[in-house]
């Protein structure tokens, strides 16, 4: 048997609607979010009641993530743990992509950002470090089974990249790195096989 585990960004806030970078600001689920969420809920109901359940449920500790796992898994034990939160955007937290770039340290930050700490916030290096560390330890746990965690977008495609040592590409008038985007609601799905992991169905 091998360990699966199902990587799921939180549901809708207003910030997104918004266009705003919430980070780890704790902003709830908006209406959309909760019924993403429950849409959500139906296909993994279905899983499981074809045999496939989970053997642990975890999610960040924010409140969308939170909110996200209890209407997607209401009868689920939850396990919280920190190292799944998102992305510290620091000074450019509630801001829109064009509030960022007029900002005065927007440019030295974007030269590297995956070394170079946002003012008072992140570098995507310290992501993929809290990140890999709940992956190693969670692991060590379950040799094999069946796992979800509910997450944000920014932490789970960093995740992505340093475990598949994928390509830095900037993108246009878009802060982060990565082609990859992961929708509110959706989900990654891994597979650790002989020792690595491989991106699942």
């Amino acid at each position: 048997m091998s360990l699966e585990l199902t990587l799921v960004r939180h549901g809708a806030t207003a910030w997104n609607e918004g266009g705003r970078w919430q980070g780890i600001t704790d902003v709830p689920l908006g209406a959309l979010g909760e019924g993403q969420a429950r849409e959500l809920g139906e296909v993994l109901r279905r899983e499981i009641e074809r045999g496939q359940p989970f053997d642990r449920v975890y999610a960040s500790d924010l409140t969308r993530a939170v909110q996200t796992a209890e209407l997607a898994l209401p009868d689920a034990p939850l396990y919280l743990d920190v190292r799944l939160r998102e992305f510290n955007f620091g000074d450019y937290e509630g801001l829109t992509v064009p509030q960022m770039q007029a900002h005065p340290a927007f440019a030295d930050w974007q030269a590297d950002p995956w070394h170079r700490r946002i003012p008072n916030g992140d570098s995507l290096d310290d992501v993929a470090a809290h990140m890999q560390d709940w992956l190693s330890e969670v692991s060590d746990q379950f040799p094999a089974g069946r796992l979800i965690a509910f997450s944000h977008s920014v932490a789970i495609r960093t995740l992505l990249v340093s475990l598949f040592g994928t390509p830095l590409e900037p993108q246009p008038d878009y802060p982060i790195p990565y082609r990859e985007r992961i929708g509110n609601a959706k989900w990654v799905t891994l597979r650790r096989e002989g020792g690595g992991w491989v991106r699942g169905g």
